[in-house]
C-alpha cells in the first residue's frame, strides 16, 4: 500500500482582516497624497526673473497652480491671460509684465499667462487651478479677438476644436462648440478635483511627451526613466513664434463680424471671472486690447468700436477699474492682436501713466500711485 498523496486545500494566500484592509486603503490614499507634495511641477526650479510657463505645457494645469503659488510668494500681483500676456512674439523679458517691471525698477508683476487662454478656459483655470492668487492684486487681459466670430466664441455647432476644453463648464452652461463624451466629462470633472490625477496630467506632459506610463515603456524599452528636459525646456524665455510684422506676414485687413456683447458666450465668462476673483478678495484691474484696427476694414472696426464701448460701459457699472490701450502704430504688431517688442513697452507706459491705472495701485501699493520702486 503506497504512501497517499498529500492533498493541498490551498496554495499560500494573504488573506487579510478588515483591518488590515482599512490600512492598505489608508496608505494607497497616503501615497496619492504625497506623490504630488514629493514630486513638485517640472521646471519651477528654474522660475527666474520674468518667468512664464513654457509654451508646451500651455495644457499642465498643475503647472500653473505651482507657478502661481510661487509667484504669489515671490510678486505683490499678478497678470493673467492669454498668449497676449504670455507673449507670444516675444522673449520673456520683453512681455508686458516685465515691461511693467522695467518700469518699478522691481519684480512688482508675475506673468501668469497661458497660451490659449480664452475668457471660458480662464473661468475654469480661476476656480480650479487659481486658488494661491486669492486676495492678491490681479491684472486682467481682455482679448476682444474671442469675440470675433461664433467660432471664437464657442458658439459654432458640430464638432469645432478649441483650446483648453478640459477648462470650460462640463454640464451646465456648457459651450455650444463642445460636444465631450461622458468619460471627457468624469476625466475632466475628477483631474480638477483630485490632485494626484493633475499631477499625473503634468508628469505625462512635461516628460512623457505626452503619453501615459504604459505607452512610453513600450515606446522607449530600454530607458528606465524619462530625459530630464533641462531649463531650456522649461524657462519659458523665448518666444512662441518668429517676431516679424503682420504687413510682412502676408495678413491682410479682415472683415471679422464680432458677436455682439450681450449674446456673446466669452464675454459672459469673462464677466464671471471679474466677479470670481473679486468675491475672492482680489484687487481686479481690466487691460482691453489693443487690438489691431489697422488689420480691420472699416465695417469691422466699427463693430468693434461699438463692441469695447459696451464691455467698458459694463465694467464702469460695475465699479472695476479699466484701461483700453490705445491703438500702437502699424509695425508694432505681429498679427491681429499680439503686439511686438516695442509695443509691449509703449502699453505699459501708456498703462502706468493712466489715471485709472495709478488709482488702482493706490489701493493696494504704497500709495503714491506710482509702482513701488519707481
Amino acid at each position: 500500500m503506497g504512501r497517499p498523496e498529500p492533498v493541498f486545500e490551498n496554495s499560500n494566500p494573504i488573506r487579510l482582516s478588515w483591518r488590515e484592509w482599512a490600512l492598505t486603503a489608508v496608505i494607497c490614499l497616503g501615497l496619492l497624497y504625497l506623490l504630488p507634495l514629493l514630486g513638485p511641477a517640472a521646471g519651477t526650479k528654474w522660475s527666474g526673473r520674468d518667468y512664464r510657463l513654457p509654451g508646451e505645457l500651455s495644457s499642465d494645469y498643475w503647472m500653473f497652480r505651482e507657478w502661481s503659488g510661487q509667484a504669489r510668494d515671490r510678486c505683490p500681483a499678478v497678470v493673467i491671460g492669454d498668449s497676449v500676456v504670455w507673449g507670444q512674439y516675444v522673449k520673456s523679458e520683453e512681455t508686458l509684465s516685465h515691461r511693467l517691471n522695467e518700469l518699478a525698477g522691481d519684480e512688482v508683476f508675475a506673468n501668469l499667462g497661458v497660451d490659449g487662454l480664452h475668457p471660458a478656459a480662464m473661468e475654469g483655470i480661476v476656480e480650479y487651478y487659481g486658488g494661491a492668487i486669492r486676495g492678491e492684486p490681479v491684472l486682467v487681459h481682455l482679448n476682444p479677438l474671442w469675440m470675433s466670430s461664433a467660432k471664437q466664441d464657442l458658439q459654432a455647432k458640430g464638432e469645432a476644436r478649441f483650446n483648453h476644453p478640459k477648462l470650460v463648464p462640463q454640464v451646465f452652461h456648457r459651450p455650444a462648440s463642445y460636444a465631450p463624451t461622458a468619460a471627457e466629462v468624469i476625466d475632466a470633472v475628477l483631474e480638477r478635483q483630485v490632485s494626484f490625477l493633475s499631477w499625473k496630467e503634468h508628469t505625462k506632459i512635461a516628460y512623457l511627451e505626452g503619453m501615459g506610463w504604459q505607452d512610453w515603456t513600450m515606446e522607449n524599452p530600454y530607458r528606465l526613466f524619462p530625459t530630464d528636459r533641462g531649463p531650456d525646456f522649461f524657462s519659458g524665455e523665448n518666444p512662441g513664434s518668429e517676431p516679424a510684422n503682420w504687413r510682412a506676414r502676408g495678413i491682410a485687413p479682415e472683415n471679422l463680424p464680432w458677436v455682439e456683447a450681450p449674446r456673446s458666450y466669452q464675454w459672459q465668462s469673462f464677466q464671471t471671472v471679474v466677479r470670481l476673483l473679486r468675491s475672492r478678495g482680489n484687487s481686479v484691474f481690466v487691460v482691453l486690447g489693443p487690438f489691431n484696427t489697422h488689420a480691420l476694414t472699416g465695417e469691422s472696426r466699427e463693430r468693434y468700436e461699438a463692441l469695447v464701448a459696451v464691455m467698458e460701459q459694463w465694467l464702469e457699472r460695475e465699479g472695476v477699474p479699466h484701461y483700453a490701450p490705445r491703438l500702437l502704430s502699424t509695425d508694432r504688431y505681429a498679427d491681429v492682436s499680439h503686439p511686438l517688442g516695442d509695443g509691449y513697452r509703449e502699453v505699459a507706459k501708456d498703462l502706468v501713466d493712466s489715471p485709472s491705472f495709478q488709482a488702482w495701485m493706490r489701493s493696494w501699493s504704497n500709495g503714491t500711485g506710482r509702482l513701488p520702486g519707481r
